[in-house]
């Protein structure tokens, strides 16, 4: 005797030492039964999993509801950015530009970000890039998923991370603002998807780390550092670019400025934390 599935439908055989076959007995699952128990198993598989792998604070790695990103203790020193200067989200009052922007303005037109750089995000950012802990992009990205519903409202049709040096990218093994992206999207069920593309732009500069530059000088390490790899997606298009911590704007400035050069129409960035 054998079963054979196919397509939900199950039929039970009977075989003759001649090797001929004769079907006793066929019946059919539904598909919508069929649907209906897979839903089920998720549902049971995610139970077990939240037992056995519980949700943990980004910052200090306590215990937390499965919803929650930080800890009660750490969610109080994380501050969202609030009002913000449109043109490079520096925290300002309402439908105010900042001096700077009035002097000179970034290439990209639009800037937000969720939250200010600083206390448990700070330490939920490390751990993240450089602690080895890539699943806390999802809990990060949960403060993300606002500002690609305002960048998809805006019109940006396609996103694009700032990308990494192969060095830095094998060093590490993952693209942080790539990941913060994805998941975001993920979650993001109500909002109008916004294609991503990854490998729109490449870092062909191994820069140093920026530390706590100027402006000026962080400009000038950054110049040259990128450039486009794929002018005929991006040409025409409105463009969201991610970071995950957006300092002095000189990093998502060179990425606009090369993406302008090569024929975008419009640039917007996003980030997940402002240094004020």
């Amino acid at each position: 005797m054998a079963i054979l599935r196919r397509n939900w439908r199950a039929t039970l055989w009977r075989e003759y030492p001649d090797g001929t076959r004769l079907a006793k007995r066929t019946w059919a699952l539904p598909q919508a039964t069929f649907r209906a128990g897979y839903r089920q198993f998720g549902v049971i598989f995610h139970c077990v999993a939240s037992i056995l792998w519980p949700s943990r604070c980004a910052s200090c790695n306590a215990y937390v509801p499965e919803a929650a990103t930080f800890c009660e203790v750490c969610d109080v020193a994380t501050i969202p950015l609030g009002r913000c200067c449109p043109g490079c989200a520096i925290p300002l009052g309402p439908n105010q530009i900042c001096r700077g922007c009035v002097r000179r303005p970034f290439p990209f037109t639009r800037a937000v970000a969720a939250l200010t750089y600083g206390g448990a995000l700070t330490q939920a950012l490390l751990r993240f890039k450089h602690g080895g802990n890539r699943h806390l992009a999802r809990p990060l990205a949960r403060y993300l998923v606002p500002l690609l519903g305002q960048a998809a409202e805006w019109g940006a049709e396609i996103a694009c991370p700032v990308p990494l040096h192969p060095r830095r990218l094998r060093q590490r093994g993952f693209n942080q603002a790539l990941d913060l992206m994805f998941a975001a999207r993920g979650l993001a069920r109500s909002t109008p998807p916004i294609d991503i593309v990854r490998n729109a732009l490449v870092r062909t500069l191994d820069t140093p780390a920026l530390g706590h530059g100027s402006p000026a000088q962080r400009q000038q390490v950054v110049a040259g550092a990128f450039a486009v790899a794929r002018p005929a997606r991006v040409a025409g298009k409105k463009i969201l670019v991610v970071d995950d911590v957006m300092t002095t704007g000189a990093t998502l400035a060179e990425c606009s400025r090369v993406l302008l050069a090569a024929g975008a129409s419009q640039v917007m960035v996003a980030a997940l934390a402002r240094v004020a």
